[in-house]
This record gives structure tokens, sequence and C-alpha cells, in this order.
């Protein structure tokens, strides 16, 4: 049987396994998860903060760092999740890098087990736990993945990465949302979702199509992130608008979504604890529901 054969066959598999979901009962939605490599629901859920965008560009990943930094700064065992394949870029942001390139890269293992089962370490940086694709290859390395089969590594960077005893994942989400991802997410935890976009319409608009679909399987919203909203002079404190606003029936914002924080652009793309405080009040409700 060809390779690409076998790929549809699992590709098929996995979305079969997605797709079957089942209401519990506080209403969210939750999967079956019948894949090699990944396990069955527990009981207990380990609380996910998934991080998305409709749109890339947008600081997605800045944001998802920053919320597991000061997870992890706060006391709270926190795991990061860099699922992002084609643009894993957390572990250059956090100071990681491979340098080695990679010969093959597995989706999934096939033999049973529980979480931590196919050996993946997760890489420790002050106190956060991060698996991510870019520890896989080479920093040069591209991985060119259908939406689906990068699904599937979500799926074992979540579910095979020895987390050890970590209260939280924290996932950098690619842009856009898909079922089966969300199905690789409720599948593997209790899920919120943190909605990152900047005050341009197109971010708006890209994004509250993904706001639709999580709607669609019942993924609550904790609240979104308007990032990049302005520059602030460092000399006066001037503050300067860096895009033309969408229209205000035209954003998330008017669909339902809290708007949590309006971050400033800064060169180094810091974002202070304090800029984020009532991201993480809501992250940390989700986590202590």
């Amino acid at each position: 049987m060809s390779l690409v054969l076998r790929l549809r066959k699992l590709l098929a598999r996995v979305i079969a396994s997605c797709m079957r979901v089942s209401r519990r009962s506080n209403d969210e939605y939750g999967c079956c998860m019948d894949v090699p490599g990944l396990s069955r629901q527990s009981t207990v859920q380990l609380p996910i903060i998934a991080v998305a965008s409709g749109k890339g560009g947008v600081g997605k990943s800045s944001v998802a760092v920053a919320i597991g930094r000061e997870l992890a700064r706060s006391g709270r065992k926190t795991g990061l999740v860099d699922a992002d394949i084609a643009g894993p870029d957390v572990p250059r942001m956090l100071g990681l890098r491979r340098d080695v390139p990679a010969k093959s890269v597995t989706l999934a293992q096939w033999a049973r087990g529980g979480r931590g089962g196919s050996g993946l370490e997760a890489m420790e940086v002050g106190g956060l736990k991060v698996a991510s694709a870019g520890f896989l290859m080479a920093g040069n390395q591209g991985l060119a993945l259908g939406s689906d089969l990068g699904d599937l590594m979500l799926g074992r960077l979540i579910k095979e990465t020895d987390w050890g005893d970590v209260e939280a994942l924290v996932v950098d989400l690619p842009p856009g949302i898909s079922f089966t991802q969300q199905g690789v997410l409720s599948g593997a935890g209790r899920v919120g979702t943190i909605l990152v976009v900047t005050p341009a319409e197109v971010s708006h608009l890209d994004t509250g199509r993904a706001l639709s679909t999580l709607r669609q399987v019942r993924t609550p919203v904790l609240g979104g992130v308007e990032n990049m909203a302005y520059f602030e002079c460092p000399c006066c404190g001037e503050k300067t608008e860096l895009y033309t606003p969408a229209p205000d029936e035209r954003t998330i914002w008017a669909s339902g979504v809290d708007r949590l924080a309006r971050l400033p652009f800064r060169p180094d793309a810091a974002i202070d604890a304090a800029d984020l405080a009532p991201v993480l009040a809501a992250v940390t409700a989700h986590i202590a529901a």
C-alpha cells in the first residue's frame, strides 16, 4: 500500500473519530478519541487555554507565550503547546533552537498508551514546560502538512508529551479553526479559547468566521485581546493608532466577545503582566472551574 493511501486512510479515521461528538451534562462537546496514540477522555479533564485567531500576523504567539509565562510565574504548573506547524516560532521566542535537520517526523504512534507514552520531552524555560513542532525539525526546515494532518500532530504534541504534573496547557493554535482541530482539543481536555485580533476590519472579519465555528462546536470563548492597537511614544506618552479601526458592528466585540485587553505595539513584542491582568483573571477562572 502506498504511503499516500495509508495517510489518506489514517486521515479518514481521524476525521471520523473527531466527528463522533456527544453532548455532556454541562452542554460542552467532547470527542471519543479512538485514534492510535491518543488516549480516551478521563473523568478529570486538564484545563486547556487555546489561543486562536482567524488571521496570521496578529501577535497570537506572543500572547500565548505571555499567558504561559505569567501562569508559571504565579506558581501554577503550566505547559505551552506550539501547534502552529507551518510557523513554530515559540522555541525561538523562548531562546530555544534546533540546528540538526530531521530526516522524518512521526505524526502518530501506533502503540496505545496514556499521555507521555511516546517519549516526547517537554523543554522547560523559567518554570514553563514547552512542546513544539519546532523541536522536531531544524529551525530553517519546513513541514508541508495539510490542515488535518497538522491536527494529528497537534494531538501528538498534547497527548504524547511527558508533561509531568502540569495543571493546565496553553495551546498556540495556527490561524483559523477547524472541526478536527477542535475535536482533538476537546478530546484532550476542557477547552476555553482566547481570541486575538488587531483593530483592522479584516482581522475581525476572519476571526469572526473562527468564532462562528467555535460556537458551532460549543467551545467556550473566554474573551478577546486586541493586539498592536496603538504605539505609545516613549518620550511624551502620546498614543498613535496604527490601524483604521473596524466599524463597531463588524467587530467580534459586537458578536458578544468580551474585549479583555487592548495592547500597544512594542518593537520587542513584549507584553507586560499588567497588560494581561483581565486575560489572566479569565484564564485562571477557567482553570479553577
